[in-house]
Order: structure tokens, then sequence, then C-alpha cells
């Protein structure tokens, strides 16, 4: 067992080099290779710089003074008309203090069409029984129009010392006004008991806001998107060499004995290198250019590292199932793109968290969770920075093992596929074939073989004598080498069962 490890070891090493000597020798192709991704990370940079962070500062609780003193004068359209509701609105006309144009129609479509005439000036109000209304306002002028959470900003600076937030709207509009209006007109109705002095000089206080930062509509969707793509130039590149290589040598490889694990090993190490340094680049741009601020440099790093890797895997994985680069480049394309897209639930918080695990299968889906989680905590002024064994940075060690073990996975099952779907001419295995113990001596035998055919003499008439500088070197044996010519009379043998050795150095 010991020897197998190492001859597995020198032929990764041997691929290594060769791989390495290949990307020197291509130099266009690797200039290809490594712009476009770095040309992306500066453009992410650049869309950043033009669009900065906004910082909003903590600030204390404040006071937003009585609902009777609100400055609104909304006019009301309400339905349907009769005398319960009549004398509702008379009541809640009285309560509001101010004078305001109330109209009263028929159906819903008419209040529809008068609402639509005066978007910003009128609010609906339905009933539906004596206890029960609904009220229609403008949506983002009157009321707010997304979740406090989900807002890029939710609170703004009008001035130096004045700032206006998302959700005050409601109390500003005069929302909770005519709110407080109409339900003290049907408490005095109900119960002939006036209530509208408690319920009009009532006060709100906009509670402490915390500090945040934001961006503006849809930068951090796009920059999310512009990493989900950044490591697709490499992508394409791992499955032409891949699949190029596996065709041109794969005939080679069988005569000299090299292992198909030796040969994934030295294509993942090239990339997985490649990978590293790419990844250190755009965490600098990221950090430098202050596109996160709170997050420290290890965990973007590791994210986009275990990123790439685990797409490289399932490039392989890829390019072995579907053996060709255009479609396997497509549908890495799509996976990445369909895949991310789903992560974005993630972002908006529109998903399940079991669901989420069992997404985190597909590695683009898992990215763009954990890039979501990052963002989110860094707009809540609350990073991630290892080592911090309280706080968030579980999250992120979470999704930190769940892109390794698709890494993992992916190389894993690629190894299998390669088996069980020979390329070409090659071997074919069974899918149970790991559950056969022959296939755990398969390879002691071959040793066992070859440590036989070294010990036999061989024969002065049919090799040559083994020159001094190159006795006790490492050599490669190939053997049974034959030519046949096809000619008029039939085939003709040149050559049958040569033998040769190459040593090192030769």
């Amino acid at each position: 067992m010991h020897m197998k490890q190492k001859s597995v070891y020198q032929q990764t090493q041997a691929l290594l080099y060769k791989n390495f000597l290949q990307k020197w020798r291509m130099k266009r192709e690797s200039l290809l290779e490594w712009a476009l991704p770095i040309l992306l990370g500066l453009y992410m940079g650049l869309f950043s710089h033009v669009r900065e962070n906004m910082y909003f500062p903590e600030l204390p609780p404040q006071d937003l003074g009585r609902a009777d003193h609100v400055n609104n004068s909304v006019a009301i359209v309400y339905t349907p008309v009769s005398e319960l509701t009549q004398e509702i609105m008379n009541k809640t006309a009285f309560a509001l203090l101010k004078e305001r144009t109330i109209i009263g129609v028929p159906n819903l479509k008419s209040m529809d069409k008068i609402l639509l005439d005066n978007i910003t000036g009128i609010a609906g109000i339905i009933f539906n029984d004596t206890f029960s209304y609904k009220l229609k306002f403008f949506q983002g002028y009157y009321i707010p129009f997304l979740k406090e959470d989900l807002f890029a900003a939710h609170c703004w600076n009008l001035d130096d010392e004045d700032h206006s937030c998302s959700l005050s709207k409601y109390w500003s509009s005069g929302f909770v006004a005519v709110q407080a209006a109409i339900n003290a007109a049907l408490i005095q109705i109900t119960t002939n008991h006036s209530v509208v002095e408690e319920l009009m000089t009532i006060t709100a206080v906009n509670m402490k806001t915390l500090p945040f930062m934001y961006k503006d509509v849809l930068q951090k969707e796009l920059f999310i998107f512009y990493c989900l793509l950044y490591f697709s130039p490499f992508i394409y590149f791992v499955s032409l060499n891949v699949t190029k290589e596996r065709k041109k040598y794969k005939d080679f490889m069988k005569i000299m004995g090299l292992q198909k694990s030796a040969f994934w090993l030295s294509c993942g190490l090239i990339y997985a290198t490649f990978i590293f340094i790419i990844s250190i680049m755009i965490t600098v741009i990221i950090t430098s250019t202050q596109i996160i601020v709170m997050t420290g440099f290890m965990v973007i790093f590791t994210l986009f590292f275990l990123y790439g890797l685990s797409l490289i895997a399932l490039t392989f994985l890829m390019s072995v199932l579907l053996k060709k680069t255009l479609l396997t480049n497509l549908v890495m394309f799509l996976l990445n793109i369909f895949c991310g897209g789903v992560g974005f639930t993630v972002y908006y918080r529109q998903l399940p968290s079991s669901l989420e695990w069992i997404l985190s299968f597909c590695s683009p889906f898992a990215f763009t969770a954990g890039m979501s989680k990052i963002i989110y905590l860094d707009n809540t002024m609350d990073g991630i920075i290892f080592p911090d064994p309280s706080g968030d940075s579980y999250v992120m060690i979470a999704t930190f093992s769940v892109l390794a073990f698709d890494a993992l996975f992916y190389l894993a099952l690629a190894l299998y596929f390669d088996k069980i779907l020979p390329y070409g001419d090659e071997r074919h295995y069974s899918p149970l074939f790991f559950l056969n113990s022959s296939c755990f001596q398969h390879q002691r035998t071959n040793n066992v073989i070859e440590k036989e055919i070294e010990s036999e003499p061989p024969s002065q008439d049919c090799f040559e004598p083994v020159a001094p500088e190159f006795q006790g070197k490492e050599a490669i044996r190939i053997r049974n080498v034959k030519k046949q010519y096809t000619c008029k009379s039939g085939k003709m043998e040149a050559l049958k069962d040569l033998f040769f050795d190459i040593y090192e150095g030769q």
C-alpha cells in the first residue's frame, strides 16, 4: 500500500509540472484566463466607488407629537353610503378637528376611480359592517413601500439636524390620526360615550434607531451577482482543458501506467492554486474599496476560496458526465445562474431554514446565501471577524462547512463516474465496483507482476546492456509494442512484442 501511495504522489507531481509548463508555454490563453476575473474585480471596485456606502448614525428616541397635531388635510372617500356610515363619517370629521372633504360613493368601483384621479390627496374607507372597515392609502406616499429590514435605507438625513424614517410615515401622513378618529366615532355610536379626546391626544415616540449602512437600490444585488460569476472564466478553461487532456492523453496514460487519480489531482491542485491567488485579489479589492466594511478579510477570502474549489470539483463532475466542452460550459453557466438566483431568496428572507440547507448541496446557492448573510450583517453594523466565538460567526462557519463538503462530494462523484463511465475504449467498471474486494487487490496484483517481471534476468540476445551512467536510475518500461502495415497481400507485422526502457536523463 505504501508503494502505491508513493507512485500516485510521483505521478501527480510529474503531471503537475507538465501542467505548469503547459500554462507557461500557452501564455496567450493563460493571460486571458487571468485577465477576465481581474477586470471583473476591478469593475466591481469601480462600481462600488462611484456608488459608495451611506452611513446613518445612531439616533436617540424622537417624540412625534400628538395625533391631532399632524398637519395633514387628506380628503376621505367612503363606501357604502348609509345612515350609519354617514353618521360615522360626520363624527370622524368632527374628531379630526380640520375641515376635510368627505365623499360618499355607492360602490368600490366608484371609489377606485376617485382614488386613481386623486392619488396623493385622498384616502379610502370601506365599511364591511358596524365594527369592521378597511383603509386604502397610496403606498409610498402615505405608507412605506417595504418592510424596514428589507429597505435599502429606512431613515434619511433631511438636513444636519432633522431626519425622517419610512415607518414614521404612518404617523406623519395622518394614517394613524384617521384610524383613531374612525375608532372614536364607532365607540361613541356603539356605547354613547365619547373617547375622542383620549384617542386624538395620544402621542408617539420613534424608538432609538441603530446605526446602519445602505446603498442604492439593487446595488447589493448586482454585487452578489458579479461575485457569483467571478470564477466563470476559470470554469470555462477548466472544462476546455480537462476535456482536451482526457481525450489527448488517455492512450498515453494507459501505456505509461498512470493512475486516473493522479490526473485529477494534478488538474485540481493547479487550479486550486489559481483560485487561491485570485480569491486574495478579489478580497483585497472588496475590502480596500469598502464594498463590505464590517466583515474581516479572512471571512471574505475563505468564502470565495471554498466557492472556487467547489466550482472546480463541480466542473470535473460535469466534464465526466457530459464529455463535451460546450455542453459542460452551458450546464455550468445555467447551474450558476439558476441556483445563485434561488439564493437571493435568502437575502430577502423568503426561504425556510430546512429548504435552505437542502439547496446548499448546490454550491452557487450556498455561496449566494453566505454572501447575503455577510451583506445583511454588514448593513446592521454587525460584521463577522475570525476568530470570534461570540456573535454571528457560527453562521459563516456553517456556510464554510457546506461549501467544503460540496467540493469533496463533487470530487468523489467525479472519480466514481470516471470509473463507471469509460472514456472511449477504456475499461468499464460495474456501478458497485467498490463493493467487490477484487478492486482493492487489482493494484496489489499489478505490483507483484511488476516485481516478477523485473526479477527475471534479461536475455542478452534480446536486451541491450544498460549503460553504466543509467544504472540505478528510475526508468519507464514500455512493453508489447507492435506495428502493422496493410498491403495488397494483407497485414504485415513490422514489430511485435517490443520491450524497451527509458531511463531518467536519457
